[in-house]
């Protein structure tokens, strides 16, 4: 699956590159983020859990940034696993200069799901990702913007409030074990642009 997006920030390139490789910053953007860690240079490991009804599912997700320019562009790869499946995935980010101080962030995504998550169909997994982009990217201009806690601050508010909204919107039994497989792709998505689908 193909994803591609687009995203105009009120903040300078090199603000933004600084927060896209920052893993306090992407814990606190990726839905259901539990940890969000460097462990080289270039490369990330990161846990989420979904507890979405009777259903819970933990993603360890690993990321590496490949052929950093910075504050330009690079490339993400990543892949996540689980008992109820796998993702992988690479994305090309781009970072440009609006001409207004601001930063036009532009990424092209692939994603690849096997097991269970595999078994939704590409069409809904790309609906379920764009929202959950928009909803990376929200997060995101908040932290820019100083309205949403990061690092150690982020670890004293609750978690729960993304599990009862996930299972509000997704009453779907497939749609249930989709969410966090859309959620990991983007994850690797996110230190990425995103951004995390």
């Amino acid at each position: 699956m193909e994803i591609r997006g687009e995203q105009s920030l009120a903040h300078p390139r090199e603000t933004v590159w600084a927060a896209l490789i920052d893993p306090d910053v992407l814990g606190a953007c990726v839905p259901g983020c539990k940890s969000f860690e460097r462990i080289s240079e270039d490369n990330y490991r990161a846990s989420m859990q979904a507890d979405i009804g009777p259903v819970s599912a933990g993603f360890a997700v690993e990321i590496r940034i490949a052929d950093p320019d910075p504050p330009r562009s690079y490339r993400l790869e990543g892949n996540a696993k689980a008992a109820v499946g796998f993702g992988r995935g690479q994305a090309d980010v781009r970072l440009e200069e609006d001409g207004r101080g601001g930063t036009k962030l532009s990424y092209v995504a692939k994603l690849q799901l096997g097991g269970k998550l595999a078994q939704v169909g590409s069409r809904l997994l790309s609906g379920i990702t764009r929202k959950i982009a928009a909803n990376f990217f929200e997060r995101f201009a908040q932290v820019l913007e100083g309205k949403r806690p990061v690092g150690a601050a982020r670890a004293k508010r609750p978690g729960v409030w993304f599990q009862v909204a996930l299972g509000r919107v997704f009453r779907n039994r497939v749609l249930r074990w989709a969410v966090p497989a859309v959620l990991l792709g983007l994850a690797a998505l996110a230190v990425f642009l995103l951004l995390t689908s």
